[in-house]
């Protein structure tokens, strides 16, 4: 994938992150949550936020094999995310499934911001995006045996964040591609 493709396709993104946004408000707003509804609202926007991310990889690149960290990460998102809709009522499977997550996705967008130019701050959101997703995953590991209802919430405020640094990635595509067309 390549810098011109990202910032033509800046509003995928930007609806990525308001994907995210919108599953940490449903879990710090729906009362009385549980781990399960939790494990079905994570299914349902792991299953979303993949497909969103392999069209996005497809609109963007043209080919799969050009954005293949992107392309995986959809992948790895959309299998995880029929793994917590198959199991909702597996409490600590789930966390596991968290945390494997976190772990291959961080990796992915890693990945992902190497590959992209230095001009801009492009890059820089998306190496954000994925050093949060490996730190979630390695305190939602050294949590894994503590207060659930505190991994749900950290979740959640995980989510927020992932949104708005993607939210600010597209911004700043945006105003690249706004800047080129002048």
């Amino acid at each position: 994938m390549n810098l011109e493709a990202l910032i033509h396709n800046w509003w995928m993104m930007a609806i990525r992150g308001a994907l995210a946004i919108a599953f940490g408000l449903a879990v710090l707003l729906w009362p009385g949550v549980t781990l399960s509804i939790v494990t079905v609202l994570f299914g349902v926007y792991a299953v979303l936020d993949g497909a969103w991310t392999l069209a996005a990889a497809h609109h963007a690149a043209g080919r799969f094999l050009t954005a293949w960290p992107v392309v995986l990460e959809g992948a790895v998102s959309i299998g995880l995310g029929l793994l917590a809709l198959a199991w909702p009522f597996v409490s600590r499977r789930f966390i596991y499934a968290l945390v494997t997550w976190g772990l291959i996705t961080g990796a992915l967008e890693l990945i992902a911001s190497v590959h992209l130019p230095r001009e801009g701050v492009g890059h820089w959101f998306l190496a954000t995006a994925g050093v949060s997703s490996l730190f979630l995953a390695v305190l939602i590991l050294m949590l894994s045996h503590g207060d659930v209802d505190f991994v749900m919430r950290l979740l959640a405020s995980y989510a927020q964040v992932f949104g708005v640094i993607l939210i600010f990635a597209a911004i700043q595509f945006r105003k690249r591609r706004d800047s080129l067309v002048r």
